[in-house]
């Protein structure tokens, strides 16, 4: 999977590596529902504000935030684009996990069966001959 950026390509092996620290993937849930410049993120941060800055650099490489100046004002928002990539990463993950355990599932299913089926023919080979099952 790709998103295309201005100028360049995003993989969603970068949007993993930044969605993978926990300052950042707050950084996003802030952003997720409003704008909101650098100084208003970094006032939910103990870290100092270069390492805020930092870390939005982060987030928008990997194109998960947008940048727009107002002024002086850096002003943030999750970009949709980056945050559909992180969705369907996801869901693909969980839905492959899901098939990989329903195969599980059913190979044991078949062996129980198998199993029971074995016991079944010995107890009843025992019960022709007069053997205890």
């Amino acid at each position: 999977m790709r998103l295309s950026k201005q100028p360049d390509e995003v993989s969603a092996a970068a949007i993993l590596r930044a969605f993978s620290d926990e300052n950042r993937r707050t950084m996003l849930e802030l952003v997720a529902t409003k704008e909101m410049s650098a100084g208003e993120i970094a006032g939910h941060f103990t870290v100092t504000r270069q390492a805020v800055s930092q870390h939005l650099r982060v987030l928008k490489e990997a194109g998960l935030v947008e940048e727009r100046r107002d002024g002086r004002s850096r002003l943030y928002r999750t970009r949709a684009d980056g945050i559909a990539i992180l969705h369907q990463y996801f869901n693909d993950l969980w839905s492959n996990s899901l098939a990989l355990a329903k195969e599980i599932a059913e190979a044991a299913e078949v062996d129980t069966h198998s199993d029971n089926d074995r016991g079944a023919e010995g107890e009843s080979a025992n019960h022709e001959q007069g053997m205890p099952g």
